[in-house]
């Protein structure tokens, strides 16, 4: 398919695609002249997977390159492939200091986490932050949270097994922006629940 159709395909403006192009978000088309080119399925998947990533995972231009160079040169291993796609969500207090809370916490639950994990400054600014709210964030309700989570996570790294790798990037990064208010939602029935039970 030509620039056009390319465009026609995905939605995509044409001025758009030359930007990803110049950008190297894009591979060239195969050339047949010195202005014209053919794009195949695979530049089809891959644009659709940069508007993912813009677009719904609201990530810059920065991470999504970070994203695509894994995709073309691959690390050692899965683990460090999806932590390309985790570490370059937008993250909240991404530069807030970790608490040494926070730090004993994932030491406590055994978690094994790189000690500068995005999350782990998010976590520690989250905490601040509803504190300086009102909210009683006890050490053992954040325990308490993070067990719970740790089975929504067991959900997440399930639905990636046996993914192909552009599709693993796309299910971790989007999947993760996207699934969010599912889990925030079920929260909140879970606590209507509760609630109408009675203590």
């Amino acid at each position: 398919m030509r620039m056009a159709e390319l465009s026609e395909r995905s939605g995509v403006p044409v001025a758009t695609l030359k930007y990803y192009l110049r950008e190297g978000l894009l591979p060239a088309g195969e050339s047949e002249g010195a202005t014209r080119a053919r794009y195949a399925a695979a530049h089809l998947e891959r644009v659709r997977l940069i508007r993912a990533l813009v677009e719904s995972a609201g990530l810059s231009i920065a991470d999504v390159r970070r994203v695509v160079e894994a995709l073309e040169h691959p690390p050692a291993s899965r683990h460090e492939l999806l932590g390309v796609a985790q570490y370059a969500l937008p993250s909240p207090h991404r530069e807030h200091p970790v608490a040494q809370e926070v730090r004993d916490l994932v030491d406590d639950l055994g978690w094994q986490v790189s000690p500068d994990a995005p999350a782990l400054h998010a976590l520690s600014g989250a905490v601040e932050a509803a504190r300086a709210g009102g909210i009683p964030l006890t050490a053992d309700s954040l325990r308490r949270y993070a067990e719970a989570v740790a089975g929504v996570a067991a959900v997440d790294v399930a639905n990636v097994r046996g993914l192909d790798p552009e599709q693993a990037l796309l299910t971790v990064t989007v999947g993760t922006v996207l699934v969010d208010p599912v889990l925030a939602s079920l929260r909140r029935l879970a606590q209507e629940d509760l609630s109408s039970r009675g203590p």
